[in-house]
């Protein structure tokens, strides 16, 4: 997720240049009256009469500046520009500047503070020279995509598109085009190293200078460097040897002028603190710190070397242990996991009280720099923002481990290392804290339901509990248990008037990360998943439905094809609303989309348009709807062929995988029973990838992604829908030996997520919609607790109720991760009818 969608707005998320805290505005000064300015997203543009003389390829010169220098880079570079008649951007404001080359911000676009667009290869070159000559003796950040001109450190180069031209996948991205020697669109890389189309030689190679060595340098400075284990905008960090001694080690890299947190902190000015720190205190003997072993300069980056600490992060160490994930637990599994979580902070408190007493606190204290051994002992690392007690410091840190006002604790900065220590006492009994940052009140929520019977320890809860304190939310706890039907229902009308509120910025509902990355009008990401979920809660948006409606049909060739994302998606949700019209014109474009066969997935291909004819084959009894649900299934692939057009890397699953294909086969084999057979072979072969963990049947991402899920986009709640109608429609006992272990799959206590594809609601929605078909209470019993397990993510907003989105870190409306989602499940439950998610059904008589 891009970082710059969580600054605009405290509550949403809401792209960066709605910001209206800036900072210091950017100003291109004395332009010519007959050039034109422009804004768009972060960039503000300038051109001459002639734009860009038509020319929409060529070579891009980039230049780079400092913080405190960028103003004067803009001063001098401006006239420069005007003297060639070269088009040019910047970008706006400091704000913008911070989180471009921030920490977190993508590498390969880090650095870019100015562009120019030369119309030939000449100008180019002259235009560079004039730069370079004026920016002798400047720094600047090195844009790792690029090369640099000369020996100047502000002028950088590369090829590249100059108008927007891009081409569509069929998830829904977007991928950036520029034309080639011969004249063909092929992928305009914007990579960590500079590389340029087929047929096209650098005309500036003699005068340049490519990156700085980086990852993989073999040796310098005494170390060699063995393994690359991170990379961040700020720099790498490596596994290697000290040469000397042969002593493994640890190299912290900071590069230059890059990984900012604010206009006055760049990595290197953490890194060399860090060094500073550790030095004072291996001087005072601590022991619990890294040793250092040296710092050193190599070209314009520097490095850090420590001791190598062995050891995995806090966080992984809990993902592991905690029996709050597992399938099957015992109270016995949780006094010993809380026990050790016990010992672990109060290590951990000690340590800190240590470094206290050395007259230091860490300040940005989060799970992922504290190391646990295989005897549970702790390390800290990552000093980079320990500051003297009595000395200036940098208020950052990690979302759910850090105040939301970072400047909360500047007069007391223990206090900030107390509000970490308190975050992680809850994170270690559940990895809640973003969401209760959002609303303190899933905290009782939280003791309720998932603690009854008292075994978290009474310290524990209280260290927990300490920061963000347990605020009685609506409904209490108590009035869930007393009344879990009208709670769910208090809990539904919630989250409807959230979703029918249009007084957010965008005119519609807010939505999550994917729908800025790909489009706002898809089933899963944006409107469409939104009015679906009205429509079921019995609370349609005629307003919804028109934009949806009238977006649609106008942007329909900026749409994938597919059923999350697309066409097809939209299609369903417009023919539920009798709008069948529109729904059969954008379904009539999915079946010619020329994406279409690249992916065969329910989630993104032709199996997704497939089902979406048999829902309008439901609707309107078209049998030509039937005839093209079964060429679809026709196109098909088998074998390694199908492999390649399901997700990336063989994935598993309903959205990605062979689950999903299957579920599309059992729809149309009830209505042609020659597709049963295949769609039964292709769920029994997702299901000889189930893995068994702590008594149930959990399935990996993919073949490189080894985590194992219970979910319905990727894991068992997916595969779950689809064996259950498999097993009601053939009886077949491969299926009906797995179905015990893939309901055990789905008795974890606690998910990140409350939303419907990756989360809480998903695992609700598969065991309400496989009891209802089999007459299995203790499964529609269990969706029923889980159902009432959604208050841990519901957060009150003045316009309704909202569910935290993708990574957490604001509210959403979307279906995959959001409200709608959520909606969806409650209306399932609440009602007891089945959703039309994934059930098409089929047209009267049949």
């Amino acid at each position: 997720m891009s970082i710059s969608l969580v600054h605009a707005d405290p509550d949403f998320y809401a792209p960066l240049s709605r910001s209206s805290r800036r900072g210091t505005e950017f100003t291109a000064s004395d332009m010519p009256a007959d050039w034109s300015e422009h804004h768009q997203d972060v960039w503000t543009a300038w051109y001459p009469p002639h734009k860009l003389g038509g020319v929409t390829d060529g070579w891009k010169i980039h230049l780079s500046a400092r913080a405190d220098r960028a103003q004067h880079v803009l001063d001098v570079a401006a006239p420069i520009f005007v003297a060639h008649g070269v088009g040019f951007k910047h970008l706006s404001c400091s704000l913008y500047f911070v989180v471009t080359h921030h920490k977190h911000a993508e590498r390969s676009q880090s650095g870019k503070f100015c562009a120019a667009y030369p119309p030939d290869t000449a100008t180019a070159e002259a235009l560079m020279r004039d730069l370079a000559a004026a920016f002798a003796g400047e720094e600047g950040p090195f844009v790792l995509s690029d090369r640099r001109f000369g020996d100047s450190r502000v002028v950088h180069y590369r090829y590249g598109a100059f108008v927007a031209r891009r081409r569509l996948t069929p998830q829904g991205w977007h991928e950036l085009l520029v034309l080639d020697a011969a004249g063909q669109s092929v992928p305009d890389v914007r990579g960590t190293k500079f590389s340029t189309p087929s047929g096209i030689t650098d005309p500036f190679v003699e005068s340049s200078v490519d990156a700085p060595a980086r990852a993989g340098a073999p040796e310098f400075s005494g170390v060699r460097f063995e393994k690359a284990l991170r990379h961040s905008n700020g720099g790498g960090a490596y596994r290697g040897t000290d040469v000397e001694t042969g002593r493994t080690v640890f190299i912290k890299e900071s590069r230059g002028h890059h990984g900012l947190v604010s206009p006055t902190s760049a990595s290197q000015d953490r890194l060399r603190n860090e060094y500073e720190v550790l030095r004072e205190l291996h001087r005072n003997g601590s022991g619990f710190a890294p040793e250092p072993v040296r710092y050193f300069r190599h070209l314009e980056n520097e490095f850090l070397v420590t001791e190598f600490v062995q050891g995995r992060s806090l966080r992984s160490w809990w993902v592991e242990h905690n029996p709050i994930i597992w399938s099957t637990a015992t109270d016995a599994d949780f006094r010993a996991y809380y026990a050790r979580a016990v010992r672990i902070v109060d290590e951990l408190t000690a340590l800190l009280e240590r470094l206290h007493g050395f007259g230091y606190a860490f300040i940005d204290l989060s799970p992922d720099n504290v190391l646990v051994d295989e005897d549970d002992r702790i390390r800290l690392i990552d000093f980079e923002t320990a500051a003297r007690l009595d000395g200036p410091l940098t208020p950052i840190g990690t979302p759910g481990f850090f105040p939301a006002d970072p400047l909360a604790f500047a007069d007391d900065p223990v206090r900030y290392d107390d509000y970490a220590l308190s975050s992680i006492a809850l994170a270690l009994i559940a990895p809640i804290n973003t969401t209760a940052d959002l609303n303190h009140g899933v905290l009782a929520h939280f003791k309720a339901q998932l603690d009854p019977n008292g075994l978290v320890p009474r310290r524990l809860w209280e260290l927990a509990t300490k920061v963000r304190g347990e605020v009685a939310p609506v409904p209490t706890p108590g009035e869930v248990a007393a009344d879990p039907a009208g709670a769910l229902e208090a809990l539904r009308d919630g989250l409807i008037a959230g979703l029918r509120d249009t007084g957010h910025p965008d005119g519609v509902v807010p939505l999550g990360p994917r729908s800025y990355a790909t489009n706002k009008l898809g089933f899963g990401h944006g409107l469409a998943g939104v009015v679906h979920a009205l429509h079921v809660a019995g609370a349609p948006s005629e307003e919804l439905l028109d934009r949806l409606r009238t977006r649609a049909l106008a942007e329909a060739d900026d749409l994938p094809p597919g059923l999350v994302a697309g066409q097809a998606g939209i299609a369903r949700v417009l023919a539920e609303h009798g709008d069948i019209a529109a729904a059969q014109e954008l379904l009539a474009r999915a079946d010619e989309h020329p994406l279409l066969h690249g992916s065969a997935t329910l989630g993104f291909g032709s199996a997704g348009v497939g089902l979406a004819h048999l829902a309008l084959y439901r609707h309107t009894g078209d049998s030509a709807h039937l005839d093209q649900a079964v060429r679809h299934a026709g196109q098909i692939p088998h074998g390694e062929e199908l492999t390649q057009r399901l997700g990336w890397n063989n994935a598993v699953g309903l959205v990605d995988g062979r689950a999903g294909l299957a579920l599309f086969l059992h729809e149309l084999g009830l209505l042609s029973e020659d597709h049963l057979a295949r769609g039964l072979g292709l769920l029994v072969a997702e299901l000889d990838r189930a893995e068994l963990s702590e008594g149930g049947l959990l399935f990996p991402v993919s073949d490189r992604d080894r985590r194992q899920m219970p979910y319905l986009s990727t894991g068992t709640a997916g595969v779950l829908m689809v064996a259950s109608r498999y097993l009601a429609t053939t009886g077949d006992d491969r299926v009906a030996a797995v179905i015990p272990g893939l309901l055990t799959g789905l008795n974890c206590s606690f998910t990140h997520y409350g939303g419907l594809f990756d989360g809480m609601a998903g695992l609700s929605l598969a065991l309400h919609d496989h009891g209802r078909r089999h007459g299995d209470q203790e499964s529609l019993d269990r969706a029923k607790t889980l159902a009432q397990r959604l208050f841990l993510y519901a957060v009150p907003h003045r316009t309704g109720t909202y569910v935290p989105g993708e990574h957490a870190l604001r509210l959403s409306g979307d279906l995959w991760f959001g409200s709608a989602g959520v909606l969806t499940t409650l209306a399932a439950v609440l009602g007891d009818h089945p959703d039309r998610l994934f059930a098409p059904g089929h047209p009267a008589g049949r």
